[in-house]
């Protein structure tokens, strides 16, 4: 005859549910406090408050009427206020010591990118607003696609800094 087994008594749901709730403050420690608690680094910490800043960034935020200059440089001016005002935040974030040469050097280029979205915007609305002959017409395709893909060489280099620092792009001009 098998040895005689103690039947385990089943938990009780006062057992259960503090169970339930102890795993659930656990949980919501783990969300709160982030991965610091549990082996995170200060890279993290700032990849993802940087990911916060940025997510969804906007090339520009206001509303601006178009078809005048003075529209387009409205346009130009917010493009510069609106990415300079996000990368100062991301500037103010702690940065990993391990790569803040890294950090200095992505911010550098992210604002270089910013300013030249900003003067393009505008170069481009003076190209499209000077083509008035046909022969000024007829360049005005490779004009205008040299403008937009102008910052593509900085763009390049900036994606090279946000995989390595694990950061999303912050100009709002996106990939």
């Amino acid at each position: 005859m098998p040895p005689m087994r103690l039947a385990r008594a089943a938990p009780t749901f006062d057992v259960m549910k503090r169970r339930l709730v102890l795993a659930a403050t656990i949980v919501a420690f783990a969300t709160v406090t982030g991965s610091v608690a549990f082996g995170g680094t200060e890279t993290t910490l700032f990849s993802d408050r940087v990911g916060e800043i940025c997510a969804g960034a906007l090339l520009f935020q206001g509303r601006h009427e178009i078809g005048t200059r003075a529209g387009a440089i409205a346009v130009s001016r917010d493009i510069e206020d609106t990415g300079t005002r996000r990368l100062r935040r991301v500037a103010a974030v702690p940065q990993p010591s391990a790569q803040a040469a890294a950090v200095r050097r992505w911010l550098d280029v992210e604002r270089r990118l910013v300013a030249m979205y900003s003067r393009n915007y505008l170069r481009i609305w003076d190209a499209i607003e000077n083509a008035d002959s046909p022969a000024k017409r007829a360049l005005l395709p490779a004009q205008v696609h040299g403008l937009v893909h102008e910052p593509d060489p900085l763009k390049h280099r900036a994606d090279v800094y946000e995989l390595e620092l694990d950061v999303p792009d912050c100009t709002g001009g996106g990939s």
